[in-house]
């Protein structure tokens, strides 16, 4: 009786334990993960292209922040908050088509033959796919070579991601420009949110020149 409680009382202590280390390491790991994907874009033909997406995009989001909490113009505000919502989809979509195109594919090599890989999937140690790269394998299927142009025409073709960003993206083009009108209506309410506006679809042109631009440069990097 005593080695039966003694022994209940040593897994709960061991899945207690097992427990908090999992939450503890969890911030390490996720650091670790980040700095990864980090590293491997910093690196990629499509480096100063994220450079734009991220500089120009970044700081409508934090005007709409700014301006979040100023009443008096309900018209302007929505555009700031939406703009930002559009803001941040186009850092995430030009994260996703740079990894997309960048991402090495098993077949990528073609050397690899069909024993090796029932090899890896029935060793027990074999490491684990992240959800990034689960991501990258799903939503499109192709067989053409990493940072090549063929890789581009499918991304910008056929993935359905892809497709839904190009929706979005005319959308922002549009939803720029309603923010002339926009910024009169913050003049009629006081002018306290005209300069962020101003400021918001100032960086949001700027994105669409500069980044069609350096997207086009980091293609002509691609080998």
């Amino acid at each position: 009786m005593a080695a039966i409680l003694c022994e209940s009382i040593s897994k709960i202590i061991k899945g207690s334990c097992e427990a908090c280390g999992a939450v503890l390491l969890f911030p390490c790991k996720a650091c670790g993960f980040a700095t990864d994907q980090l590293v491997g874009l910093c690196r990629s033909p499509f480096c100063l292209y994220l450079s734009v997406a991220i500089g120009l995009n970044l700081p409508p989001i934090i005007f709409a922040g700014m301006g979040s909490g100023i009443g008096g113009c309900s018209s302007a505000s929505t555009w700031l908050n939406v703009n930002a919502i559009l803001c941040a989809i186009n850092m995430v979509a030009a994260a996703y088509i740079s990894m997309k195109i960048t991402h090495e594919q098993p077949d990528d090599s073609g050397n690899s033959a069909p024993f090796v890989g029932a090899t890896m999937e029935s060793d027990g140690n074999a490491t684990k796919k992240t959800i990034v790269q689960k991501v990258m394998d799903t939503t499109l299927e192709t067989h053409t070579r990493s940072r090549s142009l063929g890789r581009v025409k499918d991304i910008l073709c056929y993935d359905p991601i892809v497709a839904i960003y190009i929706i979005i993206g005319i959308f922002f083009v549009v939803w720029q420009s309603m923010g002339i009108q926009r910024a009169h209506d913050a003049d009629e309410c006081g002018g306290e949110l005209t300069e962020h506006i101003f400021r918001s679809f100032a960086c949001g042109f700027a994105f669409i020149w500069l980044g069609a631009m350096t997207f086009a440069c980091s293609l002509c990097c691609l080998r």
